[in-house]
């Protein structure tokens, strides 16, 4: 290290001398902890950024992880929802169902009810003609078997009215007598009913009547064969007449044909309309 010569000229000057060599020690003994605190911050800022960089790539996971979560619910509820229409769909078509067969059931439950009525009333008529025929030693009810004059033609505007051998009988269609395929009349049944129970009290007042039920041939529709619902129409005009003309039940009885006796042929529509009938029979017989 080469000499530095200084030269001191006074008191006050080498003061000021020894405050420069004071402070340029001190500046050469602090160089190396500047520098070095000048070199360790670039380090301590990319430790930091690095450190910031983690955080923010965890939180960028978390977030999409949320976002899967979310979307994954999304699709649950939207399959619960579709689950939950086609079970409110189901459950309205069974309540649908149910309400049908109540109403079937109901219709069933009357008809019954009718057919035990109707066979009653056909027992209790039966009984009262074996009783009737046993008093009079064994005779039954044939045309004009005791000589009596033959009937006489009545006319009862509308309905088709027509001898056969010796009784008459008096055709009304069910239809329009009855609710289709049922034995409920109708509002124009009753005074159908009404105008022939009139004729027939002024023209046979005493005289034996028969009610023959008749249908078609087709199918039905409440699941009742064709005699069941021929027997409960004709118990019904049974009770009609009855009622209105207060014709006495040993006078009256019912026979259900069913479709076993068309009048025509039930190939065609007008046909089967034809044989759906009511046929009450007035025999030469009186009741009393």
């Amino acid at each position: 290290m080469r000499a530095v010569a200084i030269l001191v000229r006074g008191p006050s000057e080498s003061r000021m001398m020894h405050q420069i060599l004071r402070l340029t020690s001190l500046f050469v003994v602090s160089l190396p902890l500047f520098v070095g605190c000048q070199e360790g911050r670039p380090f301590l800022s990319h430790q930091t950024l690095s450190g910031s960089q983690q955080a923010n790539s965890s939180q960028v996971r978390q977030l999409e992880e949320r976002d899967r979560r979310l979307g994954q619910l999304d699709q649950d509820n939207l399959d619960l929802q579709m689950r939950l229409a086609q079970h409110q769909q189901r459950n309205q078509q069974m309540a649908e169902q149910i309400t049908l067969l109540r109403q079937q059931l109901n219709e069933t439950a009357t008809l019954a009810r009718q057919w035990k009525k109707a066979k009653q009333n056909a027992d209790k008529q039966v009984d009262g003609l074996v009783a009737s025929t046993r008093a009079r030693g064994g005779a039954t009810i044939r045309a004009n078997r005791n000589g009596d004059q033959p009937l006489q033609m009545i006319t009862i505007p509308g309905l088709e009215v027509r001898r056969d051998n010796d009784v008459i009988r008096i055709t009304l269609p069910t239809d329009l007598l009855f609710e289709s395929g049922t034995a409920q009349l109708q509002a124009g049944g009753m005074g159908l009913l009404e105008r022939v129970s009139g004729a027939i009290s002024q023209a046979f007042p005493d005289h034996h009547i028969g009610i023959e039920g008749h249908t078609d041939s087709g199918p039905q529709s409440r699941g009742v064969s064709h005699h069941q619902l021929a027997a409960a129409q004709a118990q019904t005009v049974l009770e009609e007449l009855s009622r209105r003309r207060r014709f006495p039940t040993q006078q009256m009885m019912t026979v259900s044909h069913g479709a076993n006796h068309p009048r025509v042929s039930n190939a065609t529509p007008m046909g089967r309309v034809k044989n759906r009938r009511i046929e009450i029979v007035i025999y030469p017989d009186r009741a009393s």
